[in-house]
């Protein structure tokens, strides 16, 4: 499942916001849709399987007015193996903060799985990857 947040504009209304998440909510592979119109963003879950990014932006552009070009914050959820300690789960939080575009990180070491979001205009997710390589 893949988290976005869209820039969203031309809304007249919240009614509009209101018409746009339910368009795509309706959308096959969405999980959940979220306008916020003050702020003119949709807060997407989606499984890009179903659904790639460049299509479901295509979606989106066709029952919004506009979409902006780039999304400004992804989330993504990395399996970690071989991650044995706190201390080394707090090294890797600490590594990938301090790399550009990264917004935030967070390891759960009972499922051992990195929550990451991230700017995808700086970094992508192959990045995030070959940084952690060490911890997977």
């Amino acid at each position: 499942m893949r988290r976005e947040l869209v820039k969203i504009s031309g809304m007249a209304c919240p009614a509009c916001a209101k018409g746009i998440e339910r368009a795509v909510e309706g959308l096959r592979g969405v999980a959940r849709a979220a306008v916020v119109f003050d702020r003119g963003e949709l807060e997407l879950n989606y499984d890009e399987r179903v659904l790639p990014g460049l299509a479901m932006r295509d979606a989106v552009a066709g029952i919004a007015r506009g979409v902006a070009e780039e999304t400004r914050r992804m989330s993504a959820n990395v399996p970690l193996t071989g991650l044995g300690c706190t201390t080394r789960a707090s090294r890797v939080i600490e590594d990938l903060e301090k790399m550009s575009g990264v917004i935030s990180a967070s390891v759960d070491m009972k499922s051992k799985r990195l929550s990451v979001t991230f700017d995808p205009a700086i970094i992508n997710y192959a990045g995030i990857k070959s940084a952690i390589g060490c911890a997977r």
